[in-house]
C-alpha cells in the first residue's frame, strides 16, 4: 500500500481559484480543492480498500483550517460507518490507521514532508477533538 499526493496542476481541468490554501503543521502550505474532498489531495494505492481509505483520509485531510466542530461531526461519520461499536477503540484505531499511512508515503521528498505534517495535523486536531466525539458518541 501507497499514499500519493495529488499535485494540484491540471487535477481535473481545475484552476487556481477551486482550491484553498492551508497551512499546515506551520510548516507546509497544501492546496486543498474547495469540492472535491472525498478524492483530492492524496491517494491510497494497493490496497484492497484503497478507495474507501482514499475516501477517509481526505475527508480529514480537506478539515484542516475547519472549526473543531466539523472534526467531531466527520469522527462520528465515520465512526457510524465502521464496525466498531466503542468509540474509545474507534478513535484509538483511527490514530493508529494515520500512523501506519506516515510509514508508506510516496514521492519526492518535499511531496513525503508535505504528506506526513498534513497527516500530523490530522493526528493533533483530533487529540484536541476526542472528548467531544467521545460525548457524542455515548
Amino acid at each position: 500500500m501507497n499514499v500519493i499526493w495529488k499535485r494540484p496542476d491540471g487535477y481535473h481541468g481545475a484552476e487556481p481559484k477551486d482550491f484553498v490554501i492551508v497551512e499546515v503543521a506551520g510548516k507546509s502550505r497544501l492546496w486543498l480543492h474547495k469540492s472535491d474532498v472525498k478524492w483530492y489531495p492524496f491517494r491510497i494505492s494497493g490496497g484492497w480498500q484503497e478507495q474507501e481509505a482514499t475516501q477517509r483520509l481526505n475527508s480529514l485531510v480537506n478539515l484542516i483550517g475547519k472549526p473543531m466542530s466539523y472534526w467531531s461531526k466527520q469522527l462520528l461519520a465515520d465512526h457510524s460507518h465502521s464496525m466498531t461499536d466503542d468509540p474509545k477503540k474507534f478513535f484509538s484505531e483511527t490514530l493508529d490507521w494515520l500512523q501506519s499511512l506516515k510509514t508508506v508515503l510516496k514521492g519526492d521528498t518535499w511531496e513525503v514532508e508535505i504528506m506526513a505534517n498534513a497527516i500530523d495535523e490530522v493526528e493533533a486536531r483530533l487529540k484536541d477533538t476526542k472528548n467531544a466525539f467521545l460525548t457524542a458518541a455515548q
